[in-house]
Parts: C-alpha cells; structure tokens; sequence
C-alpha cells in the first residue's frame, strides 16, 4: 500500500506542470525517491572522484549501476518534457486564411523602388 501511495505522489508530479520560475532540475529531482538520489548521489560521487565507467560499476555493483542510470535516464527525460516548448500548429482560420491569399490588411509585399534585384548569371 506504501508503494502505491508513492507511485501515485510521483505520477501527480509527473503530470504537473513545472511552476513559474522554478529550476527544471530541481523540479524532476525533487521528485525522485530516497533510494533513487541515494544511488544518483552514490554515482556522482564516485565520478567527481575521477573514476572510470566500468570502475564505478565495479564498485557499485551492476544492478546498482543499472539503477542508477535508469534514474539519470529518467531525470533527463523529465528535463527534456519540462523545457521543451509545446509542439503546437499555427493555423490560420478561415477568415484569416482569407486575408491572406487576398492580400486584404497590407500581407503583399510590395516592391522597394530602391531595391534593386541580384543579378544570377546563369546560362
């Protein structure tokens, strides 16, 4: 029953939105469970240390390590949802669409007198 309290704090956090002026790091970081920052924490600590990849598998133990990257691979994913903007199609509405192909409201361009065109100078 723990578990599923947990899973259900974690899964609001996930489908909320990011406040206003809040650090997306510390926002999907915030979210994860003492275990999890245990083994972030663990790995970042041996990698300042300047050990290598597989050193630090060694002394972490695989499944450990295994974790931990699932955890690193979970926050990024969580920092590439909370700053990428929202794919949204602009699309003009009828009307405006209208006005557009008609050149109603100033949309043509028109012709600079001073301008004068590149010459290409291709045969």
């Amino acid at each position: 029953m723990r578990s599923l309290n947990s899973l259900e704090k974690r899964i609001e956090a996930l489908e909320s939105s990011i406040p206003f002026g809040a650090d997306p790091l510390e926002f999907a970081i915030g979210k994860l469970s003492d275990n999890e920052l245990g083994l972030l924490s663990e790995y970042r600590e041996l990698y300042l240390a300047g050990f290598t990849v597989e050193e630090i598998r060694g002394m972490m133990g695989s499944e450990s390590f295994e974790m931990a990257l699932d955890v690193m691979r979970g926050v990024d994913r969580d920092l590439e949802r909370l700053t990428m903007p929202p794919a949204r199609k602009l699309v003009a509405g009828k009307k405006m669409r209208a006005a557009i192909d008609s050149g109603i409201g100033g949309t043509k361009r028109q012709r600079n007198p001073e301008f004068e065109e590149p010459k290409l100078f291709i045969q």
